[in-house]
């Protein structure tokens, strides 16, 4: 959408990121692929999302399997890049895309390929579909390829409809329409590809806006509070309980932590240590973890 896009993120740490050894422990079957996704609920269980086989997995906080989630439900699909004047199609995989656990241990994930929207329970039952498989559009019930989904406390559910329709619905914790705002454009309030939604304990929402190389800030109703500019394509971000937000920027192998104002704290972006980290999360040790697209794998990164 700009033609003059953000410079790229470099290195400006004063603390360094450990990568901690043998985590994940998984079996050798299965292989991480792809990884687009990671969140962590409140018993300190991890969640990974990827697209190669068996997507979407629970961890025990050291790294081991405990099972498989949504089985049953997932499929594989075609994507279509539409990054271009012209969509083109992708191969066939899985393709999970954004995942978010709710304040009540609730897991929710995107798949980009079918245009829905999954809530699976604290046990792996899926309790809710939104979306309709394999259709897409913009409309109440239709998405096009929605990037991600956030729960906040009152149980309001947010979806970032990102690839195609760069808008953000609200709707109540049945799945009614509350409200909905943004189209595509670069102008306050607008949005290229909102990749992520992250709810602070301010109650505001952060919103990745990756092409626009920013941040924006709203409040629930939709109302723009806060623009952080100059970001170079941030894909993850997670505000985390002590008010600062933590971005993963892909382009740049890199990891960043900013505080509430938006004023840059540190990043992390020592050569060949990341391979486009695309997902974000911090559990309350403070450890954080992050979904690697390139370096097909999740890390636990423990601050040295």
């Amino acid at each position: 959408m700009n033609a003059v896009r953000a410079i790229p993120i470099i290195h400006r740490a004063t603390t360094l990121l450990r990568i901690a050894s043998a985590w994940p422990q998984l079996p050798s079957h299965i292989q991480l692929e792809r990884v687009t996704g990671v969140a962590v609920d409140s018993r300190g269980l991890v969640y990974v999302a990827h697209r190669g086989e068996n997507p979407l997995l629970c961890l025990s906080g050291d790294g081991r399997l405990l099972r498989e989630v949504g089985a049953k439900v997932h499929r594989k699909s075609v994507a279509e890049n539409l990054m271009g004047s012209i969509p083109i199609p992708m191969e066939s995989r899985y393709w999970l895309h954004g995942l978010h656990v709710d304040p009540w241990d609730n897991v929710w994930v995107t798949d980009v390929g079918r245009h829905l929207i999954f809530k699976f329970d604290r046990d792996g039952k899926l309790v809710m579909t939104l979306g309709e498989d394999g259709r897409h559009g913009c409309s109440d019930r239709l998405f096009y390829q929605p990037t991600h989904a956030c729960v906040v406390p009152s149980g309001d559910i947010f979806v970032a409809d990102g690839y195609g329709n760069s808008r953000v619905i609200k709707f109540n914790a049945r799945g009614a329409r509350i409200l909905e705002w943004g189209r595509r454009g670069i102008a306050p309030g607008e949005f290229h590809t909102p990749h992520v939604i992250t709810c602070g304990p301010d109650g505001l929402l952060y919103i990745s806006d990756r092409e626009n190389d920013r941040i924006q800030v709203f409040d629930q109703m939709g109302k723009l509070q806060a623009e952080w500019p100059g970001l170079h394509s941030v894909d993850g971000l997670h505000a985390a309980a002590d008010g600062k937000v933590y971005g993963a920027a892909g382009l740049d192998n890199a990891i960043i932590e900013y505080d509430r104002q938006g004023r840059t704290i540190q990043v992390w972006a020592a050569l060949n240590v990341f391979q486009y980290p695309h997902g974000i999360t911090v559990d309350s040790a403070g450890n954080i973890f992050s979904a690697e697209i390139a370096g097909n794998r999740v890390l636990k990164l423990v601050r040295d």
